[in-house]
């Protein structure tokens, strides 16, 4: 057990858990994927495609904060 999960044990009953289990696999098989690769142009396009992936989960994230931000005061001229 590593001192960075501070005695906690991962249980595959709690979604968390095994969604974190699943992230962390499919995280270490890119990297080794990546390690592999040799040319400039394979990595400016691997950092071209990461960047996009940032972008749309930054993006996603904004609407669901303006959506719940209009949800909230939708609700607040209700009561």
């Amino acid at each position: 057990m590593s001192n960075t999960n501070k005695g906690n044990k991962m249980r595959t009953d709690r979604k968390k858990d095994l969604d974190t289990y699943y992230n962390d696999h499919l995280k270490m098989n890119i990297m080794r994927r990546f390690m592999a690769v040799e040319t400039w142009s394979e990595i400016k396009g691997i950092q071209s495609a990461v960047y996009e992936a940032l972008d749309r989960e930054a993006q996603a994230e904004l609407l669901e904060k303006k959506a719940f931000e209009a949800w909230k005061k939708s609700a607040g001229e209700i009561k």
